[in-house]
């Protein structure tokens, strides 16, 4: 597959930044007002690669007012060019999503998506993933995603979700692209899915 040049680098970098980018706008405390905000995804699991950061926010009262609140708050940020709000609680993700696109100081855009969802959420979250993937994820493991993310970005034809790459790499011994697209061929992926590693 040949080594990605500095894919690790890369991966701390971009973590480092999303820490910068949720600071400056002050989404964790915001969302703290109505709820239970966590980090999930690629920079909850130092894995990010790519400009974008993921939320969940779980609330004991679940109203859109709140999230607009948010994104208001947040909108005043010179940075922030895009907010938007879909209610998905009569589809099959029976949640509320929120959206802000940011510019960072070196012109990068930053997609920032956050589900907010009663405290009762039955569906698979995303929390339950972050603390077992980190015991689980050796180095290897964890360069074998993030060139295959890499991959994945360089690649037009080549579609499927991060927690399919990580049961993939995890669960499933891959570590290279061929393994991969074999692994992809004989699993079920891109569903809503509640795997841990074991």
């Amino acid at each position: 597959m040949g080594e990605t040049p500095d894919v690790m680098e890369k991966s701390r970098t971009m973590g480092l930044r999303a820490g910068q980018i949720l600071d400056a706008l002050g989404l964790v405390r915001a969302w703290s007002r109505f709820g239970r905000p966590v980090l999930v995804g690629a920079v909850a699991h130092d894995l990010a690669l790519d400009p974008d950061i993921d939320m969940e926010i779980y609330c004991p009262v679940l109203r859109p007012e709140d999230g607009f609140a948010v994104l208001a708050q947040a909108s005043r940020h010179p940075g922030v060019g895009e907010a938007l709000f879909q209610n998905h609680m009569h589809g099959p993700d029976k949640a509320l999503y929120w959206m802000l696109r940011f510019t960072d100081d070196d012109g990068v855009v930053w997609k920032i998506d956050m589900w907010s969802a009663p405290d009762d959420y039955a569906l698979p979250r995303g929390e339950d993933l972050v603390a077992p993937l980190a015991r689980a994820l050796t180095p290897e493991m964890r360069r074998a995603i993030l060139e295959l993310k890499a991959w994945r970005t360089r690649t037009p034809d080549a579609f499927f979700l991060s927690v399919d790459l990580y049961r993939a790499v995890v669960s499933g011994g891959v570590r290279d692209v061929d393994g991969l697209r074999d692994w992809l061929e004989r699993n079920e992926t891109g569903v809503l899915t509640d795997w841990k590693p074991e």
